[in-house]
């Protein structure tokens, strides 16, 4: 579920015991949520919404599985290490905060140049 797309389930509260919430959800399901005196409304739903169970949250199964699939658990394999050039010019550039305040105390045209230099630092390798 995208960030865009917010599911939306009723939840009770039966009870609060020590700071501690139960949460029931229409079908019998529950958890238990420890609450603070500085929580918000919208602090609860949010957490609340971090432990819907998985069946009751909207979404469909992709196209590869149907019921009665019969799988092979399996790790599934690391992507491989960024190369050396990247990594360098990834740890100078720096983070997107980083990059706007150079952009706004220096300059697109600054960036722009010190992004240049950067490439030339590390350059990457030709593929002949």
């Amino acid at each position: 579920m995208s960030n865009k797309e917010v599911a939306m389930t009723q939840y009770t509260i039966p009870e609060i015991n020590n700071g501690v919430a139960k949460i029931q959800w229409s079908d019998g399901s529950w958890t238990f949520i420890e609450l603070t005196s500085d929580m918000t409304e919208a602090d609860l739903d949010d957490l609340v919404h971090m432990h819907i169970p998985p069946h009751l949250r909207s979404g469909s199964a992709p196209s590869f599985l149907s019921e009665g699939a019969s799988r092979t658990a399996a790790a599934k394999a690391s992507p491989a290490p960024n190369p050396d050039w990247l990594t360098a010019r990834k740890e100078a550039y720096g983070t997107l905060e980083s990059q706007v305040e150079y952009i706004t105390e220096n300059g697109l045209a600054a960036w722009q140049a010190h992004v240049a230099q950067i490439k030339t630092d590390n350059p990457k390798p030709s593929d002949d």
